[in-house]
């Protein structure tokens, strides 16, 4: 699934997934995953792309052990010199788990003309309770 974003004259760009807090930051594209009441999930191989028109961010998601719960990958954006979230996050996809557990990779179109400080994109993978359950960044890009 590929999300793009509106212009916006503010906008300062990232990856990031559901609720307010961010349960934690790295940026070292490793594995971070959880296993929390039989839900296993993962966020990993976060990374973004500078093409000719558009910055593409992706992260590889793996998400089940329990049937039936529902979990959100939102994303937002970050300002990667000053490490703070620019603005509310959106949801990218929404999963209902299976007890099998699957492997998707999402992304996000960042459009060049909104990137005009150094980002990061964050991605954050939250339990149905809102708890947080895993992380990855990108590597920086733009100016």
């Amino acid at each position: 699934m590929i999300a793009r974003l509106a212009p916006s004259a503010a906008l300062l760009l990232a990856l990031a997934a559901l609720a307010a807090g961010c349960g934690g930051s790295k940026n070292d594209s490793s594995v971070s995953s959880s296993k929390r009441g039989g839900i296993v999930a993962e966020v990993h191989d976060a990374k973004a792309a500078t093409g000719a028109t558009a910055v593409t961010a992706s992260a590889t998601i793996k998400v089940g052990g329990v049937p039936g719960k529902k979990v959100t990958l939102e994303w937002g954006l970050v300002d990667a010199l000053q490490g703070n979230e620019s603005q509310e996050e959106k949801v990218l996809h929404r999963y209902v788990t299976t007890a099998k557990v699957v492997t998707d990779e999402q992304s996000v179109k960042i459009p060049l003309s909104e990137v005009h400080t150094p980002l990061r994109v964050h991605c954050v993978r939250y339990g149905p309770d809102g708890s947080y359950l895993a992380s990855d960044d990108t590597n920086d890009f733009g100016d």
